[in-house]
């Protein structure tokens, strides 16, 4: 009877006799996990051209094998749909991919000797980038030009900090970029020029605003860089089992960086769908934001490339002290961070973007933030009840226990990053206990009918390229421990802790649907896209500070195999 239902299914979609012939791929003899509403189990699966046709037992999916068709062992191993990065920075990741890769873990000394290092190796390199450092580690008001100096004098040097809300630039950056005493913040407050008690520029520059005129006075992006570097950056996204991901924005590399994708699709060099947004982080920006999604939608709608979301930036990050909270910061003592849009923006562009239609992906890291997020969120449904538009709040990193409730509520999605899941002793340091026990409450929102979502945030990572791997995602999500060290402090709360199957379905499944994409991919079902991933062991029996280790064997993406260890 399953064999027969099988092909009723397979006739009914492809009713030509030609067509049901045989598949061009089958995968057979280990076991499939659709990751459907039923939670089903297969061992075999058969696609044709960029789709699924059948999946059940060995016996019942090799009717479908032709002379033609290509035909895959598992040996046990196990596929899952293709995994979903939910919020990366694709584009640009990579002006910085030949600059020198540090650590939040390092100490002062330890960043600049790495710096002067890498310098010292690739003297051709103009100006020095470089990405990954910690600002704590030099202090509450941060590095100086006169250090990043010390190491290289030579030429220009600009370094983006852990969590891409701050960079480092030396003295001959900043004399490029014409910053001095006399030079104004960009948004006082919010986007502005670390200061010395005389009004000079030390070097540390806070929030995108403050660091544009720099990277635009280096030519940080270039066209042929783009162009030469993306096809080896998707194909290692690829490579780590991601079939597609939501890019939160092309910040530095804007519409070029669109273009680039657009061409890569255009061509089938995309090995992954690709959904991208419109960022805005300045007050000024929203003036035209709505009038330039609109167009940007219009221009790039290809199959796998397209643009559709709205990204704003309510605040920056803890460690930056551009965290939007509720009550003023521990440390430095009453300290209050300035939204990088204000409330009453936020509510505006959130308003108009019900009336429009756009799907909103909102940076909320502060408890105050992610509270405006939600309020606005709220306002938009209320004003358009019947708009088809979802709403996630990314990062999410403290949530007021009075907000857990309403991401179920209003629907909204709280997207995250358990890479970040490592003990934040600065989080304790600038908030405290009491703030710091309402990090990252991703099992409480679960518990109350939300849906949590993963990704990377790549190139904001703290463990370097694992992080784009969904693998280690998936076990700190599950742990909210350093990977593979069962003796490392819990990232409180335990109780925040992410069953194995709510985290491989916040990479799968739930993402797809944050995406708009989950009557395409996200489970593996007859009719849907062949996005998949084979992987060397089993998630759901490997002891949880061991799933990082799991290869990634075999990724199939639109029916296409781009990559195969």
């Amino acid at each position: 009877m399953l064999r027969i239902g099988l092909l009723c299914i397979y006739l009914l979609a492809y009713p030509s006799a030609a067509a049901i012939s045989s598949a061009d791929i089958v995968l057979r003899g280990g076991t499939v996990y659709s990751m459907d509403a039923q939670g089903n189990r297969y061992s075999a699966i058969a696609i044709e051209s960029d789709r699924i046709i059948a999946v059940g037992n060995d016996s019942d999916v090799a009717l479908l094998i032709g002379e033609t068709t290509k035909v895959i062992d598992l040996d046990g191993r196990v596929i899952f749909p293709g995994f979903i990065d939910t919020h990366i920075h694709t584009m640009d990741t990579l002006p910085l991919l030949n600059g020198v890769m540090l650590s939040p873990g390092q100490s002062a000394d330890e960043v600049l000797a790495a710096i002067k290092q890498h310098a010292q190796t690739f003297p051709e390199q103009n100006p020095v980038l470089g990405s990954g450092f910690l600002a704590r580690a030099f202090g509450i008001d941060g590095p100086t030009a006169a250090q990043l100096d010390s190491v290289v004098p030579d030429r220009p040097a600009l370094i983006i900090d852990e969590g891409g809300h701050t960079a480092w630039a030396n003295s001959l950056a900043l004399r490029a970029a014409d910053i001095t005493a006399v030079t104004p913040d960009p948004v006082p407050g919010a986007h502005f020029f670390q200061r010395d008690e005389l009004g000079n520029p030390t070097g540390w520059l806070v929030e995108g605003a403050a660091i544009d005129p720099v990277t635009d006075a280096l030519g940080v992006v270039s066209e042929q860089t783009l162009r030469d570097r993306a096809p080896a950056f998707f194909n290692d996204m690829a490579a780590v089992g991601l079939t597609a991901a939501f890019d939160a924005g092309m910040i530095d590399t804007a519409e070029l960086g669109m273009t680039v994708a657009q061409e890569l699709a255009e061509t089938n060099q995309l090995p992954l769908r690709l959904v991208g947004s419109l960022y805005v982080n300045k007050p000024k920006d929203l003036e035209t934001a709505h009038a330039r999604l609109s167009a940007l939608r219009d221009t790039y709608n290809h199959e796998l490339f397209s643009i559709t979301t709205l990204k704003l930036s309510l605040d920056g990050t803890v460690e930056a002290k551009t965290a939007v909270t509720l009550d003023p910061y521990i440390a430095p003592e009453g300290h209050e961070a300035a939204p990088l849009l204000p409330d009453e923006q936020v509510f505006n562009a959130v308003y108009e973007a019900y009336s429009l239609g756009f799907d909103l992906h909102l940076h909320a890291i502060g408890d105050g933030a992610v509270r405006t997020a939600l309020d606005a969120v709220e306002a938009g449904q209320q004003a358009h009840p019947t708009a088809d538009v979802r709403a996630t709040i990314c990062h999410i990193e403290v949530v007021d226990a009075a907000d857990i409730e309403r991401f179920g509520d209003l629907g909204v999605v709280a997207q995250t990053t358990p890479t970040w899941f490592e003990y934040d002793e600065i989080a304790m340091e600038f908030l405290g206990a009491e703030r710091f026990e309402q990090l990252y409450p991703l099992a409480s929102i679960h518990r109350n009918g939300g849906r949590v979502t993963l990704g990377s945030d790549y190139p904001v990572s703290w463990i370097g390229k694992d992080a784009l791997n969904p693998m280690f995602n998936i076990e700190m999500a599950v742990t909210r421990q350093r990977f593979g060290d069962p003796n490392y402090p819990v990232q409180a709360r335990a109780s925040e802790r992410l069953s194995v199957d709510q985290a491989i379905r916040a990479h799968t499944v739930d993402a797809a649907w944050q995406l708009r994409m989950e009557d395409t991919i996200g489970t593996l079902e007859v009719g849907k896209k062949a996005d998949l991933v084979v992987l060397a062991a089993d998630p759901y029996v490997t002891k949880p500070h061991e799933i990082h280790k799991i290869n990634v064997e075999l990724t199939l993406s639109n029916g296409r195999l781009v990559y195969e260890r």
